[in-house]
């Protein structure tokens, strides 16, 4: 399991980072909004295996939606999207084959997953699209950096020092050394980002940040986590060796967008 996990972010991460660098915004949304799909198509699939009436294919294509509306108009697209979204599943549940049983939990779940995975997956992709000069490589290569190494910090400070339970209800595995090991990780990567980056911004921004995916990021998987044991699934899937799903790899990366991307936007950085 941790050579698989390892081989695969040795293959992926080059990866993504040249799609970042050397694609059209456009190019890193279609990948980004491909993998939110996915992941929404999970979570609705772990919905149904714990007895949701959770549709698929409407769902999945109103997620797309929320993300190409967020993307080519902004806030107004965004808020278009989700209206839509409110109003189109709850109206097609009427026409459902059981309806009315289980309708309440059913659309609950697919509106709830459409707005979950769409809005930060969106704000996630704002980061790309937002900052002018091409800061929007540097800020996503900054927030993608302090995402990734406090997760490592976090699995291997917790692998290895890992004694004092940090949710065992939701999540056993996940231990307080492994979170100080995130946060440490996460600063580090912080202060190393800004430099190599050359943001140009205070240190006291940078701390703020840090701060922000230093917290966000062990919430963000603690939330999935929480699902995933009350649907009693392990995985979200096993599409990625060694990681799961994509779920699993994009739950603290999407969680923690909103909140950086508004820290960015209230502080005047954008």
């Amino acid at each position: 399991m941790k050579a698989k996990r390892e081989v695969f972010a040795l293959a992926a991460i080059p990866i993504l980072v040249a799609t970042v660098i050397w694609l059209p915004p456009w190019g890193f949304l279609v990948i980004l909004g491909l993998a939110a799909t996915v992941a929404c198509d999970e979570m609705l699939k772990m919905a149904r295996s714990a007895g949701f009436s959770a549709g698929r294919w409407l769902p999945l294509s109103l997620i797309a939606t929320v993300l190409a509306a967020s993307w080519t108009s902004g806030i107004v697209g965004l808020s278009a999207a989700i209206a839509a979204t409110l109003v189109i599943l709850p109206t097609t549940r009427l026409a459902h084959k059981d309806s009315p049983e289980g309708s309440f939990a059913g659309v609950s779940t697919e509106v709830f997953t459409v707005l979950y995975l769409g809005v930060t997956a969106a704000c996630l992709g704002w980061i790309r699209l937002w900052p002018t000069d091409n800061g929007g490589v540097r800020w996503l290569f900054f927030y993608l950096a302090c995402i990734w190494v406090g997760d490592s910090g976090a699995y291997y400070v917790g692998r290895t020092f890992g004694r004092h339970k940090m949710s065992p209800k939701i999540s056993p595995n996940k231990t307080m050394e492994g979170l100080a090991g995130c946060v440490l990780t996460t600063y580090a990567a912080a202060a190393v980002a800004a430099v190599v980056l050359d943001l140009g911004v205070s240190w006291i921004h940078i701390f703020g940040l840090a701060t922000i995916l230093g917290a966000a990021a062990p919430i963000g998987d603690l939330v999935e986590s929480q699902f995933k044991r009350d649907t009693g699934v392990k995985d979200s899937s096993s599409l990625i060796p060694g990681h799961g799903g994509f779920l699993d790899r994009t739950d603290s990366l999407f969680y923690g967008a909103p909140v950086f991307l508004g820290y960015l936007v209230i502080t005047g950085l954008l």
